[in-house]
Protein backbone atom coordinates (compact mmCIF):
# COMPACT_ATOMS: atom_id res chain seq x y z
CA UNK A 1 0.00 0.00 0.00
CA UNK A 2 1.23 3.48 -0.84
CA UNK A 3 1.69 6.00 1.96
CA UNK A 4 0.55 9.60 1.75
CA UNK A 5 3.41 11.89 0.89
CA UNK A 6 3.89 14.31 3.78
CA UNK A 7 3.73 17.86 2.51
CA UNK A 8 4.12 20.81 4.86
CA UNK A 9 5.44 24.30 4.26
CA UNK A 10 6.67 26.92 6.67
CA UNK A 11 4.49 29.96 7.37
CA UNK A 12 6.17 33.12 6.13
CA UNK A 13 5.51 36.70 7.18
CA UNK A 14 5.41 39.50 4.65
CA UNK A 15 8.84 40.50 5.94
CA UNK A 16 10.12 36.99 5.19
CA UNK A 17 8.78 37.25 1.63
CA UNK A 18 10.40 40.64 1.11
CA UNK A 19 13.70 39.30 2.45
CA UNK A 20 13.59 36.45 -0.08
CA UNK A 21 12.98 39.01 -2.82
CA UNK A 22 16.08 40.98 -1.77
CA UNK A 23 18.14 37.81 -2.16
CA UNK A 24 17.11 37.31 -5.79
CA UNK A 25 17.50 39.22 -9.04
CA UNK A 26 15.50 39.05 -12.24
CA UNK A 27 18.13 36.56 -13.47
CA UNK A 28 18.79 34.45 -10.39
CA UNK A 29 15.10 33.88 -9.60
CA UNK A 30 14.99 31.55 -12.64
CA UNK A 31 17.66 29.36 -10.95
CA UNK A 32 18.54 26.59 -13.44
CA UNK A 33 15.22 26.52 -15.31
CA UNK A 34 16.54 28.52 -18.28
CA UNK A 35 18.77 25.54 -19.04
CA UNK A 36 15.88 23.09 -18.94
CA UNK A 37 15.91 21.01 -22.15
CA UNK A 38 12.10 21.32 -22.20
CA UNK A 39 12.24 25.12 -22.43
CA UNK A 40 11.31 26.54 -25.84
CA UNK A 41 12.50 30.07 -26.56
CA UNK A 42 11.22 32.36 -29.31
CA UNK A 43 12.87 35.57 -30.53
CA UNK A 44 9.69 36.50 -32.40
CA UNK A 45 9.15 39.59 -30.22
CA UNK A 46 12.71 40.92 -30.27
CA UNK A 47 12.91 44.62 -31.10
CA UNK A 48 9.14 45.13 -30.92
CA UNK A 49 6.88 47.23 -28.70
CA UNK A 50 3.42 46.17 -27.55
CA UNK A 51 0.81 48.20 -25.73
CA UNK A 52 -2.22 46.37 -24.38
CA UNK A 53 -5.43 47.79 -22.95
CA UNK A 54 -7.62 45.66 -20.71
CA UNK A 55 -11.34 45.66 -19.96
CA UNK A 56 -10.82 46.83 -16.37
CA UNK A 57 -9.22 50.08 -17.58
CA UNK A 58 -5.59 49.09 -16.98
CA UNK A 59 -2.91 49.31 -19.63
CA UNK A 60 0.61 47.92 -20.01
CA UNK A 61 3.48 48.50 -22.41
CA UNK A 62 6.35 46.13 -23.16
CA UNK A 63 9.51 46.85 -25.13
CA UNK A 64 11.30 43.64 -26.08
CA UNK A 65 14.95 44.66 -26.25
CA UNK A 66 16.15 41.23 -27.31
CA UNK A 67 15.30 37.55 -27.11
CA UNK A 68 15.82 37.62 -23.35
CA UNK A 69 15.36 41.19 -22.04
CA UNK A 70 12.37 43.51 -21.88
CA UNK A 71 11.20 46.66 -20.16
CA UNK A 72 7.61 47.10 -19.04
CA UNK A 73 5.40 49.88 -17.70
CA UNK A 74 1.99 49.41 -16.08
CA UNK A 75 -0.66 52.10 -15.70
CA UNK A 76 -0.46 51.74 -11.91
CA UNK A 77 3.13 53.00 -11.96
CA UNK A 78 5.05 49.73 -11.87
CA UNK A 79 7.94 49.39 -14.28
CA UNK A 80 11.20 47.56 -14.68
CA UNK A 81 13.74 45.83 -16.85
CA UNK A 82 13.39 42.07 -16.61
CA UNK A 83 14.66 38.80 -18.00
CA UNK A 84 11.87 36.97 -19.85
CA UNK A 85 11.09 33.93 -21.90
CA UNK A 86 8.57 33.72 -24.74
CA UNK A 87 7.17 30.46 -26.10
CA UNK A 88 4.62 29.92 -28.86
CA UNK A 89 1.57 27.81 -28.19
CA UNK A 90 1.87 24.33 -29.68
CA UNK A 91 0.40 24.50 -33.17
CA UNK A 92 -0.16 28.26 -33.02
CA UNK A 93 3.04 30.15 -33.85
CA UNK A 94 1.24 33.51 -33.58
CA UNK A 95 -0.04 32.86 -30.05
CA UNK A 96 2.81 33.66 -27.68
CA UNK A 97 3.12 33.29 -23.93
CA UNK A 98 5.55 35.75 -22.31
CA UNK A 99 6.64 35.02 -18.74
CA UNK A 100 8.67 37.39 -16.59
CA UNK A 101 9.39 38.19 -12.98
CA UNK A 102 8.69 41.64 -11.51
CA UNK A 103 11.57 42.84 -9.33
CA UNK A 104 9.60 44.67 -6.66
CA UNK A 105 9.84 44.82 -2.83
CA UNK A 106 6.82 42.49 -2.79
CA UNK A 107 7.75 40.34 -5.80
CA UNK A 108 5.40 39.71 -8.69
CA UNK A 109 5.11 38.03 -12.07
CA UNK A 110 3.40 38.79 -15.38
CA UNK A 111 2.20 36.12 -17.80
CA UNK A 112 1.21 37.78 -21.06
CA UNK A 113 -0.72 35.95 -23.76
CA UNK A 114 -0.50 37.70 -27.15
CA UNK A 115 -2.69 36.44 -30.00
CA UNK A 116 -1.18 38.18 -33.00
CA UNK A 117 -3.84 36.71 -35.32
CA UNK A 118 -6.95 37.87 -33.46
CA UNK A 119 -5.61 40.96 -31.66
CA UNK A 120 -6.72 39.70 -28.26
CA UNK A 121 -4.59 39.45 -25.14
CA UNK A 122 -4.94 37.85 -21.70
CA UNK A 123 -2.77 38.90 -18.77
CA UNK A 124 -2.14 37.15 -15.44
CA UNK A 125 -0.86 39.80 -13.04
CA UNK A 126 0.43 38.02 -9.94
CA UNK A 127 2.06 39.03 -6.68
CA UNK A 128 3.04 37.38 -3.45
CA UNK A 129 1.62 38.74 -0.20
CA UNK A 130 -1.81 37.16 0.35
CA UNK A 131 -3.19 38.85 3.51
CA UNK A 132 -3.85 35.51 5.22
CA UNK A 133 -0.66 33.76 4.09
CA UNK A 134 1.96 36.06 2.53
CA UNK A 135 3.75 33.21 0.76
CA UNK A 136 0.63 32.63 -1.38
CA UNK A 137 0.13 34.28 -4.76
CA UNK A 138 -2.73 36.69 -5.34
CA UNK A 139 -3.50 37.71 -8.89
CA UNK A 140 -5.79 39.44 -11.34
CA UNK A 141 -6.74 38.00 -14.73
CA UNK A 142 -7.29 40.63 -17.40
CA UNK A 143 -8.78 40.43 -20.90
CA UNK A 144 -8.05 43.02 -23.55
CA UNK A 145 -6.74 43.98 -26.96
CA UNK A 146 -3.34 44.68 -28.52
CA UNK A 147 -2.81 48.18 -29.88
CA UNK A 148 -2.30 48.24 -33.63
CA UNK A 149 -4.07 44.93 -34.32
CA UNK A 150 -7.77 45.26 -35.11
CA UNK A 151 -9.58 42.41 -33.36
CA UNK A 152 -10.77 39.79 -35.81
CA UNK A 153 -14.59 40.10 -35.88
CA UNK A 154 -14.86 36.38 -36.63
CA UNK A 155 -12.72 35.37 -33.64
CA UNK A 156 -14.20 34.41 -30.31
CA UNK A 157 -12.98 36.70 -27.55
CA UNK A 158 -11.08 34.80 -24.83
CA UNK A 159 -13.19 34.20 -21.76
CA UNK A 160 -13.77 31.82 -18.89
CA UNK A 161 -15.15 28.40 -19.77
CA UNK A 162 -16.32 25.20 -18.14
CA UNK A 163 -15.45 23.05 -21.18
CA UNK A 164 -12.88 20.89 -19.38
CA UNK A 165 -14.88 19.98 -16.29
CA UNK A 166 -15.39 16.22 -16.12
CA UNK A 167 -12.27 15.46 -18.16
CA UNK A 168 -8.79 14.26 -17.23
CA UNK A 169 -5.35 14.44 -18.84
CA UNK A 170 -2.15 12.67 -17.90
CA UNK A 171 0.91 14.82 -18.68
CA UNK A 172 4.31 13.19 -19.20
CA UNK A 173 7.76 14.17 -20.38
CA UNK A 174 8.05 14.07 -24.19
CA UNK A 175 9.25 10.89 -25.79
CA UNK A 176 7.98 8.57 -23.07
CA UNK A 177 4.76 7.63 -24.85
CA UNK A 178 2.95 8.04 -21.55
CA UNK A 179 4.96 5.26 -19.93
CA UNK A 180 7.15 7.46 -17.77
CA UNK A 181 6.32 9.23 -14.54
CA UNK A 182 3.68 11.89 -15.00
CA UNK A 183 1.02 13.95 -13.32
CA UNK A 184 -2.70 13.53 -13.80
CA UNK A 185 -4.91 16.61 -14.05
CA UNK A 186 -8.54 15.95 -13.23
CA UNK A 187 -10.92 18.82 -13.92
CA UNK A 188 -13.00 17.62 -11.03
CA UNK A 189 -15.60 20.38 -10.65
CA UNK A 190 -16.44 23.83 -11.88
CA UNK A 191 -13.49 26.09 -10.93
CA UNK A 192 -11.48 23.23 -9.39
CA UNK A 193 -8.54 21.09 -10.50
CA UNK A 194 -7.37 17.88 -8.83
CA UNK A 195 -3.87 16.63 -9.56
CA UNK A 196 -2.54 13.21 -8.72
CA UNK A 197 0.99 11.83 -8.54
CA UNK A 198 2.41 8.58 -7.26
CA UNK A 199 5.90 7.29 -6.70
CA UNK A 200 5.49 3.49 -6.43
CA UNK A 201 9.25 2.99 -6.25
CA UNK A 202 9.26 5.14 -3.10
CA UNK A 203 5.93 3.86 -1.80
CA UNK A 204 4.27 7.27 -1.64
CA UNK A 205 1.45 9.17 -3.35
CA UNK A 206 -0.02 12.65 -3.41
CA UNK A 207 -3.39 14.20 -4.38
CA UNK A 208 -4.41 17.84 -4.10
CA UNK A 209 -7.41 19.91 -5.20
CA UNK A 210 -7.18 23.65 -5.76
CA UNK A 211 -9.20 26.46 -7.36
CA UNK A 212 -8.74 26.54 -11.11
CA UNK A 213 -9.52 29.02 -13.89
CA UNK A 214 -10.19 27.71 -17.39
CA UNK A 215 -10.00 30.14 -20.32
CA UNK A 216 -10.78 29.28 -23.92
CA UNK A 217 -8.62 30.86 -26.64
CA UNK A 218 -9.52 28.63 -29.60
CA UNK A 219 -11.59 25.48 -30.10
CA UNK A 220 -8.58 23.39 -29.07
CA UNK A 221 -6.45 25.95 -27.20
CA UNK A 222 -7.04 26.56 -23.51
CA UNK A 223 -5.42 28.24 -20.54
CA UNK A 224 -5.65 26.44 -17.20
CA UNK A 225 -4.36 28.12 -14.07
CA UNK A 226 -4.31 27.14 -10.42
CA UNK A 227 -2.82 28.43 -7.17
CA UNK A 228 -1.70 25.90 -4.59
CA UNK A 229 -3.74 27.38 -1.76
CA UNK A 230 -2.82 26.44 1.82
CA UNK A 231 0.25 24.67 0.41
CA UNK A 232 3.21 26.37 -1.28
CA UNK A 233 0.99 29.16 -2.60
CA UNK A 234 2.62 28.80 -6.04
CA UNK A 235 0.81 29.88 -9.21
CA UNK A 236 0.83 27.40 -12.11
CA UNK A 237 -0.36 28.32 -15.62
CA UNK A 238 -0.74 25.87 -18.51
CA UNK A 239 -1.32 26.79 -22.17
CA UNK A 240 -2.69 23.58 -23.65
CA UNK A 241 -3.30 22.50 -27.24
CA UNK A 242 -5.84 19.70 -26.81
CA UNK A 243 -5.58 18.52 -30.42
CA UNK A 244 -1.81 18.10 -30.41
CA UNK A 245 -1.82 17.36 -26.64
CA UNK A 246 1.19 19.58 -25.95
CA UNK A 247 1.50 22.39 -23.45
CA UNK A 248 3.56 25.29 -22.16
CA UNK A 249 3.67 25.68 -18.37
CA UNK A 250 4.83 28.53 -16.14
CA UNK A 251 5.36 28.70 -12.41
CA UNK A 252 5.83 31.52 -9.92
CA UNK A 253 6.04 31.55 -6.14
CA UNK A 254 7.92 30.25 -3.15
CA UNK A 255 8.72 26.59 -3.58
CA UNK A 256 12.01 24.80 -3.76
CA UNK A 257 13.35 21.41 -4.77
CA UNK A 258 12.12 19.84 -1.50
CA UNK A 259 9.30 20.47 0.95
CA UNK A 260 11.69 21.76 3.62
CA UNK A 261 13.31 24.35 1.33
CA UNK A 262 12.05 27.90 0.95
CA UNK A 263 13.03 29.46 -2.36
CA UNK A 264 11.58 32.27 -4.44
CA UNK A 265 11.48 30.98 -8.00
CA UNK A 266 9.97 31.25 -11.42
CA UNK A 267 10.12 28.76 -14.28
CA UNK A 268 8.80 27.84 -17.70
CA UNK A 269 8.57 24.47 -19.47
CA UNK A 270 7.33 23.44 -22.91
CA UNK A 271 6.29 20.36 -24.79
CA UNK A 272 4.88 17.89 -22.28
CA UNK A 273 2.85 15.10 -23.92
CA UNK A 274 -0.76 14.76 -22.81
CA UNK A 275 -2.99 11.69 -22.88
CA UNK A 276 -6.73 11.72 -22.31
CA UNK A 277 -7.59 9.41 -19.46
CA UNK A 278 -10.28 8.57 -16.93
CA UNK A 279 -11.16 10.66 -13.89
CA UNK A 280 -10.36 7.95 -11.37
CA UNK A 281 -7.47 8.33 -8.95
CA UNK A 282 -5.88 4.90 -9.31
CA UNK A 283 -2.55 5.78 -7.76
CA UNK A 284 -0.73 2.83 -9.28
CA UNK A 285 -1.40 4.02 -12.82
CA UNK A 286 -0.91 7.78 -12.66
CA UNK A 287 2.66 8.09 -11.38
Amino acid sequence: MLERKQRRWRFLTLGDVMKLAKEQTTESVWHDSLNDPMLVTSDRLSGQDFSCHYDDGTSYTWHFESERWLTYTASDGRSGRELYNASPAAGYPNVLLVHHYCSLPIPGCLDLFLDLDTGYTVLFDASLGHPDSPREVIRSIRFGTIDGITPDPAAEKPWYTNDLTGKAIRWCHPGTGGKGRGIKYIFSAYCYLTYVMSFPDRGICWIATNPCDQIKLRDDLYICSTIEERQTGVELIMLMNLSLMRDVQTEFGIGGPTEDSTRLETAMHSGREGFWTTMDTDLYTVG
